[in-house]
């Protein structure tokens, strides 16, 4: 069966992908991970506007700025034409990050097609950018999944300095990875791989180009940690000391066992493609072993997240693309059987975006923050109920205006801010605050998403 010449065009699977990514976004709304927004949201927010929610990774120096530098002068972009409302600010950001999810689709549909065909290629890219496990994610502003687009162009031009031993080949594989490491440092694992690829095939002009490509993006991201730090690769630095030889993630976030992500990993891929999959990982390639050896590496730590899975999604299906589009084109006169299969992909897929959808997506908050901060009588706003992590910082709030969260803090200093005339809203999520504490220091219900309210001073106190 032939697929349509609209469909047979790589660019027009990656548009359909880009624009599906950003319609999840939309629908879902709130955030997939508290990083999307204090790793990136916030960071960007600050540098386009002046005033941010500082989290502790960037307290610590864990994180550098090159993707906030980048968002943040897509927001200043967008402040200098007049737009500033804090959904339409995130739905640029979700544009753009589809955008560069489009080029990933690009990129891993030559990955495909020069290792099993086109036909293989459009079945992978078609998978890519349907597959809920992985939409769920495409458009937001992580750094798990923007990784995953200079990742696959690097396996793409590793691909091609093994076949043809050309500096320029390692050169763009090297500053693709770099690139990768930039914006997520566990993509370093992946140059293990990609390296022992090159070094085992004998590709001397490619390692040579492969090491030029990532020691210039590393001396890039020096000079940047030097500008914004202080001193070269600080953040590189301090984040291998928190996650790795400190062992200080661990202790904070909690340990898992090896196998916690085994059912995790079922749950996130195709599953119709597992027996494929299965007879794809018998090729053995630099995309086999930089899937087995990245899983392994993240296995062992014992700080682990389903999120960190997501640059193996892609591939997943790099992998099972060759053996199933032979498959598939046996099946070709079939028409039943392939409408079967089709039906079972896609509940397959609603499936695995049910299951890794987040419940705490916290869109209720969000918007109780962007409420109160359209509001012109603004003053100050009391956040009760949710950490901080979990609040929607100064991005979405989006004024310069005293805030104050009262998750952990004492009973007595909220109730100190409730009375303060400073603080004109009061967020409140669960019942965190009675009602009848509310009203007695002057505050009436405004408005009302689930079980966040969103209440103002209404009273003038003598």
């Amino acid at each position: 069966m032939r697929p349509s010449r609209l469909l047979a065009r790589p660019s027009w699977l990656a548009a359909v992908g880009a624009l599906l990514a950003v319609g999840v976004a939309a629908l879902a709304r709130g955030r997939v991970h508290p990083d999307e927004v204090f790793q990136f949201l916030e960071p960007a927010h600050g540098l386009a506007f002046g005033y941010r929610v500082v989290a502790w990774e960037w307290v610590d120096g864990l994180r550098n700025q090159a993707v906030p530098g980048v968002l943040g002068g897509l927001l200043a972009l967008c402040g200098a034409v007049g737009l500033e409302h804090p959904w339409a600010l995130a739905a640029v950001v979700w544009c753009a990050c589809a955008g560069v999810q489009a080029l990933g689709t690009w990129a891993l549909f030559r990955l495909v097609e020069e290792r099993d065909g086109r036909e293989a290629a459009l079945l992978a890219a078609g998978i890519h950018v349907t597959w809920g496990g992985f939409l769920i994610y495409a458009a937001r502003p992580i750094g798990d999944v923007l990784s995953a687009v200079p990742l696959l162009g690097a396996l793409l031009w590793t691909q091609r300095a093994r076949d043809r031993d050309g500096w320029r080949e390692g050169l763009w594989s090297g500053v693709l990875l770099g690139m990768a490491f930039v914006i997520r440092y566990p993509s370093a694992v992946f140059g293990v791989p990609l390296a022992a690829s090159l070094l085992g095939a004998r590709r001397w002009r490619s390692l040579a180009g492969f090491s030029v490509g990532v020691g210039a993006v590393l001396l890039g991201l020096g000079v940047l940690d030097w500008l914004t730090w202080g001193s070269p690769w600080h953040s590189a630095w301090r984040y291998f000391q928190f996650n790795i030889s400190s062992g200080s993630s661990a202790s904070q976030f909690g340990q898992r066992p090896w196998w916690w992500y085994a059912p995790i990993l079922a749950g996130m891929a195709p599953l119709l493609l597992v027996w494929h999959f299965g007879r794809g990982l018998a090729r053995r390639d630099v995309v086999v072993g930089a899937f087995a050896f990245y899983l392994v590496v993240v296995s062992a730590l014992g700080h682990k997240e389903a999120r960190f899975l997501v640059p193996l999604l892609p591939l997943f299906v790099a992998i099972a693309a060759g053996p199933a589009s032979g498959d598939l084109a046996r099946l070709s006169g079939r028409r039943r059987v392939l409408g079967l299969l089709v039906g079972l992909y896609v509940l397959s897929s609603v499936a695995a975006a049910t299951v890794l959808f987040p419940v705490g997506l916290r869109a209720g908050v969000l918007d109780a923050t962007v409420s109160a901060g359209r509001d012109p009588s603004l003053t100050g706003l009391v956040i009760a109920g949710p950490p901080e992590w979990n609040t929607g910082g100064r991005f979405y709030l989006h004024r310069d205006v005293p805030l104050f969260v009262g998750y952990g803090r004492p009973e007595a200093e909220l109730q100190e801010k409730l009375s303060d005339a400073r603080f004109s809203h009061a967020l409140v999520d669960g019942g965190a605050v009675g009602e009848d504490s509310l009203r007695s220091a002057g505050f009436c219900h405004q408005r009302q998403w689930g079980g966040v309210v969103l209440w103002k001073r209404c009273l003038r106190r003598d």
